[in-house]
């Protein structure tokens, strides 16, 4: 299209060099673009003999590009003034690691021996730049260069000369389109084959031997059957193609009579980061919104997608006997063509490919796809080549197939992995693809099947899936999915995936039905709150590829497939070969301490436990992410029943950021919650200690230390508390202590529940119950309340608890548009500016007012939960209807009640006495995953192994002998030194004996009774439900009765 004259490039780096000085950094990141959109060539265009023109047979940005037919040793001049900024102005602008830049597009139409100079001066030409542009190729290429790093000295502050030199002998044409000087992400400028930048090029090298072996048939065989279930896999689209053909002709690929190919510029997603689009001139805007991404995602959302998609849907129209192949073939031939000659060529970096897998993951599938129509238009070498090349990004986390460090990638595993079977597929060498796939079969599964080094992406013991250095199920779940599918597909004597590799992937999977419901609860979902992903659909179709990966099919993967799908074991015959029992929801407790949190289920229920610790992080914030999310990880506790979360009342519009279930924060208004950073925030703590251990997988004991981070804006440097959560049965018993802060204009307040109000949902306050919209009320110690998914809360001890039923205001946790809703909440009120607070309530995950009735009367008589001790470092609790206790220590500690003494490392720690069998069970886990730290205690960077295991040593009242498990024990008369061994904080459980049970301390008498419950007074019309009436339930009557017998024993 054609545009009005560009600004007045003078005018232009005025105003940059204004906007630098200035606050606003809006004017400061619009780039400089040069277009050449003009009717006549500028004055501030010079060639020394040859002309120069503009043409509009070629472009990149608008419609035409600076034509120069140049001669041996002549030289191109731009003569215009630009302001250089450093890296860290850059960054200031940018809000992360950024660099300035200039980047320019090159089409050759001769490939030339000899290279161009590019030269960079100031604008009387001194102070001169250099580097070399290779010529050796034809098509359009990218030149990207960092003004600060990629030249033997930074170009000069004010540089006003861009000068290309030809080569130094023969002739030729160049096209040169869309010169800009702009802000860029300082990974994005990559060496390739025509320029050299501080990063070097990195192809792969598959290190093969010299001297391959002939393919057995049985390899060849295994080949044939892998390509044959990957292509059915794929599938078969319609033979209707109307809507390809809409799709394709949306590109605008034009192929002329001389050859001449033009289209819509093809870019990446990455590749739109130097353009700032968001402050683009309007003329530049326009313009560049006619470009087309090559992936499906547009962060921007301003152009045409799916160019690599529409290749894929193409491909698998292909394979319908009844489709028109010969114009699919010429479709997708053209879109091939025209990818090579936007770059997308073996040795071409088109400045950055980074995160390739996102963009080019469906354009090796087509290649399979449409292998035949690549050969005989004799594009099929040089499709395998490109894809070969591209792949370098994750040349060592998994395309040389070499087990490294990173190599257990998930971007991988989700984005390459299955492409690069594709592509092994495509090598036209038998020996080689024979090779390749044992290599890749191997390397799978050696990656696979370990702990990884360091803070890297992998799978880790506890079932716990890392990436971004921390577990996180968005990333974990698509590439589990693609994991599983991959794993089916190679299957088999020849190429299949070792047990070990399958059993770490199954314990993985199984981890993921247990932490959700079947969505990914709040706590640990990353930078996406409030996401849709759960293990129904793809996830739950890869558990079943991987129950038939086996040798045998798995029954237990088997038997979760068919629950998440609502499937019988008649239906599972045709898919399993035999019949197999759908699995009951899961039910018990489990600790995942590489991610922090606790899960706690009964029926189907599920309760999760989430904090963080100097090796987890809180959560993750990104620029246009989950901005509002610093307390995702504040000692949670979340209670979840089954199904679609929405539909229980957990909805984004209007949510309160402050208020995540179970949280203690300070509430800010919403502008001081957001991050204080424009980009990447994952606050760790270098003082707290988060964690669990559950114990017969019946029990979880969670607690979270917190202090918050010393320097860094809007957080409240003072913050501290400690919180403790028991789970037993389905009772939740809660308790925090030291909860304290300076800050004496916001309160501090600790959630019990936020739920958005639905129709015929309502609260339930001491027997009398609340359907209205409206609700202000305030309750104190000895009340119980049941929020509106029927969870139960009694306040054993507390502050003025608040509960509110209203609308309420917010912001997107993305676009931070404002939104609202009307919400059910209630929290408990520390107040500003608190001094050692605490607080003792217990949740009951699914009740009725009668029950919770009779739970407040049975605990004035007799508490079921008691505090024995509690102080900074160190809790004992107590379930007296199991004899269980929790033992916390945040330090190396010493207890005065129950039968720990002593314990010589932070840890969690639950034991049951079962006095009749005169048998101790105990589970002790580490607080700390144990990865080795520098001076500044940052993670080593040069790990070869993961974490080694933490020693805990206990000592315990009485003469003990081990009978199950593994331990170190020595007993003496009086007490016994029970040594565990916590892998990456995983509870390491224990059944110890004894001929005789030692005395222990009685616990505490009964606690000061709590105020007698009142009925607030309701500001709407209640409805008649509920009541407070009921008898002292039989297992209640039951527990106290084997109290007292247990007391009598001791």
């Amino acid at each position: 299209m054609k545009r009005t004259a560009l600004l007045p490039l003078n005018k232009v780096a005025l105003l940059l060099g204004s906007a630098l000085m200035a606050p606003n950094a809006f004017a400061s990141l619009t780039p400089t673009i040069l277009s050449f959109e003009e009717s006549s060539i500028p004055t501030w265009i010079n060639s020394d003999v040859t002309a120069v023109s503009f043409s509009t047979k070629r472009a990149i940005l608008g419609d035409q590009s600076l034509l120069w037919q140049w001669n041996a040793g002549e030289k191109l001049v731009i003569s215009k003034t630009f302001t250089r900024y450093t890296d860290t102005e850059a960054r200031a602008l940018y809000g992360s690691s950024a660099t300035q830049i200039i980047s320019f597009w090159l089409y050759n139409e001769t490939p030339s021996a000899s290279p161009a100079t590019l030269t960079l001066a100031n604008p009387e030409g001194a102070y001169p730049r250099t580097t070399t542009i290779n010529l050796n190729f034809t098509g359009w290429r990218n030149v990207t260069l960092s003004l600060n790093n990629d030249f033997a000295s930074s170009v000069p502050n004010k540089f006003g000369q861009i000068m290309l030199s030809a080569p130094n002998s023969g002739s030729g044409k160049l096209y040169i389109d869309r010169i800009m000087v702009s802000i860029d992400d300082s990974r994005y400028q990559w060496s390739d084959d025509q320029i050299t930048t501080r990063y070097p090029v990195e192809e792969i090298n598959f290190d093969l031997p010299v001297n391959l072996p002939a393919p057995t048939s049985a390899e060849l065989a295994a080949i044939e059957q892998i390509k044959t279930r990957l292509m059915k896999k794929l599938g078969t689209g319609s033979a209707n193609i109307s809507s390809l053909e809409s799709k394709f002709n949306s590109f605008n690929i034009i192929k002329r009579a001389d050859g001449t190919i033009t289209g819509r510029h093809l870019i990446t997603d990455p590749q739109q980061t130097p353009y700032q689009p968001n402050h683009l001139s309007a003329q530049d805007k326009a313009d560049y919104n006619e470009y087309a991404l090559l992936g499906e995602g547009d962060k921007y959302n301003s152009k045409i997608t799916g160019y690599a998609q529409l290749m894929l849907n193409l491909g698998k129209a292909y394979h319908n006997p009844l489709a028109n192949k010969d114009r699919i073939a010429e479709m997708y031939t053209l879109m091939t063509e025209h990818m090579f000659d936007q770059g997308f060529v073996d040795g071409s970096a088109l400045g950055t490919t980074h995160h390739w897998g996102y963009s080019g993951r469906w354009w090796y599938l087509s290649a399979l796809l449409m292998e035949e129509p690549l050969r005989q238009a004799g594009l099929l070498d040089e499709t395998y080549k490109a894809l070969l090349w591209f792949s370098r990004e994750f040349r060592d986390r998994g395309f040389e197939m070499n087990v490294t460090p990173s190599s257990t990638d998930m971007d991988f595993f989700n984005t390459l992995s299955q492409q690069n079977l594709a592509m092994i597929l495509l090598n036209p060498d038998e020996r080689e693809k024979v090779a390749l796939l044992h290599k890749y079969a191997d390397f799978l599964s050696a990656t696979i099947d370990r702990n990884p080094p360091g803070y890297n992406d992998g799978f880790r013991p506890d079932g716990t899936a890392w990436r971004h250095k921390g577990h996180y199920p968005g990333y974990a779940f698509p590439a589990l999915t693609s994991i599983g599918d991959l794993a089916y597909l190679m299957k088999g004597d020849e190429f299949g995936f070792q047990t070990g590799a399958l059993d770490t992937i199954k314990k993985a999977m199984i981890s993921a039905w247990i932490y959700t419901n079947p969505t990914v609860p709040l706590g640990i979902a990353g930078r996406h709150p409030f996401t849709d992903l759960s293990v129904n659909s793809s996830f739950a179709e890869s558990m079943k590829n991987i129950a038939l990966s086996y040798p045998r099919v798995d029954k237990e993967l088997a038997s979760i497939y068919l629950t998440i799908t609502q499937q019988s074991a008649a239906q599972s015959v045709a898919i399993f070969g035999e019949s197999i029992t759908p699995a009951a929801l899961p039910e018990g407790s489990w600790t995942f301490n590489g991610g922090a949190f606790a899960v706690h289920r009964v029926g189907d229920r599920m309760a999760i436990f989430k904090g963080y610790n100097q090796d987890v992080w809180s959560s993750e914030i990104y620029t246009n992410d989950n901005r509002y999310g610093r307390y995702q990880s504040h000692g949670s506790v979340h209670v979840l029943p089954h199904g679609d979360p929405v539909t229980h009342g957990y909805k984004q519009e209007g949510w309160d950021w402050n208020r995540n279930p179970g949280t203690t924060t300070i509430h800010l208004p919403i502008d001081e919650l957001e991050s204080p950073r424009s980009s990447t925030l994952m606050v760790r703590s270098d003082a707290g200690l988060s964690g669990a251990t559950s114990l017969e997988n019946q029990y979880t004991l969670f607690s979270f230390k917190h202090k918050a981070p010393q320097n860094l804006d809007r957080f409240e440097p003072s913050f501290e508390m400690n919180k403790h959560a028991l789970g037993s049965e389905k009772f939740i018993y809660l308790t925090g202590n030291n909860i304290r802060n300076l800050d004496g204009s916001h309160r501090t307040e600790t959630t019990l529940f936020q739920l958005a109000i639905r129709s015929g949902k309502g609260v339930n306050i001491n027997g009398v119950s609340y359907t209205g919209s409206t609700l202000n009320t305030t309750l104190q110690s000895g009340d119980w309340i049941i929020d509106d998914n029927h969870v139960g809360y009694y306040l054993v001890n507390t502050d003025p608890v608040k509960v509110y039923r209203g609308g309420q205001t917010s912001k997107h946790n993305k676009t931070k548009a404002v939104t609202s809703g009307n919400f059910s909440s209630a929290w408990i009120d520390h107040g500003v500016a608190p001094n050692n607070k605490q607080y003792e309530y217990i949740m009951v995950m699914e009740t009725t007012p009668q029950e919770m009735a009779q739970l407040a009367s049975a605990f004035k008589a007799q508490p079921r939960f008691v505090t024995l001790q509690s102080d900074e470092l160190r809790q004992v609790v107590k379930d007296t209807s199991s004899n269980l206790f929790g033992y916390t220590n945040f330090a190396e500690s010493t207890f005065n009640q129950g039968y720990i003494t002593h314990v010589d490392k932070p840890s969690q720690t639950l034991l049951r006495v079962d006095a009749l069998q005169q048998k101790m069970v105990l589970s002790g886990s580490s607080l700390e995953l144990n990865y080795q730290k520098d001076v500044d205690n940052q993670v080593l960077p040069d790990l070869t192994t993961g974490p080694a295991p933490v020693s805990i040593t206990y000592t315990i009242k009485g003469k003990w002998q081990l009978s199950a498990g593994e331990a170190q024990v020595v007993a003496s008369d009086n007490e016994t030194m029970v040594t565990l061994s916590s892998d990456f904080a995983m509870p390491q459980e224990v059944t110890l004996t004894t001929t005789s049970l030692p005395l222990i301390p009685l616990e505490p008498s009964i606690p000061a009774q709590p105020v007698e419950p009142e009925v607030p007074e309701e500001p709407t019309s209640p409805s008649s439900s509920g009541g407070s009436g009921g008898s002292t339930s039989p297992l209640l009557v039951f527990g106290l009765g084997l109290l007292g017998l247990l007391r009598r024993q001791h």
